[in-house]
């Protein structure tokens, strides 16, 4: 089952990555960002929120994980976020597509598609909610923290758009891939490691 919901995710994607060639996302992009109301309050806890999918930030966590972890969980969680951040520059360098540069409120380098903070926020937060849903806590106490994991990957997404700094179309296209390499990723290490 993992492989077959990792196959139909990354057929999306590459269908999602066709239209974006083909121009056809242009439009959709425009109402989204046309729908955004910008505020103070919203710029500065977007600013700090987009943080939580930053490359620093990750480090941090992955090295602490390792450091107080200590075992197979560790290292399945700290090497998830290496290869992520691999297929991301991958991903980026094939398509090239340049930064929107509508209501700009934070610098950015490197290209747009797919969003970065997307995809290691799906990753990260998303392989949280999968060992979760595969450990012995009941489903009452899944699905209460589930919930806060999956608004975060949400807001990330969201924040890279409000701040000006990505497109909607390619931050779905980050949860899309993301997704896709999060249930081959489990399906691969699940085997090797012996953990699920």
């Amino acid at each position: 089952m993992k492989i077959i919901i990792c196959i139909t995710l990354f057929i999306l994607f590459i269908l999602w990555t066709i239209l974006l060639v083909k121009g056809k996302l242009s439009r959709i992009d425009n109402i989204v960002y046309n729908k955004i109301k910008h505020s103070t309050k919203k710029t500065i806890f977007f600013k700090y929120f987009t943080n939580l999918a930053s490359t620093k930030y990750f480090i941090i966590i992955c090295l602490l994980i390792i450091i107080f972890l200590k075992n197979k969980l560790a290292l399945l969680i700290s090497f998830a976020m290496i290869i992520n951040a691999i297929i991301v520059f991958i991903a980026k360098h094939i398509i090239k597509r340049e930064r929107p540069n509508i209501n700009r409120i934070v610098e950015e380098k490197g290209y747009s598609y797919p969003s970065g903070h997307t995809f290691s926020a799906t990753c990260f937060y998303g392989l949280m909610i999968f060992l979760i849903t595969m450990s012995s806590l009941n489903l009452g106490y899944q699905i209460i923290i589930t919930i806060p994991l999956i608004s975060i990957i949400l807001l990330i997404g969201f924040s890279r758009i409000y701040l000006g700094v990505h497109y909607f179309s390619d931050c779905i296209a980050g949860l899309l891939l993301s997704t896709s390499y999060i249930f081959l990723y489990v399906y691969i290490m699940s085997d090797i490691l012996k953990l699920l």
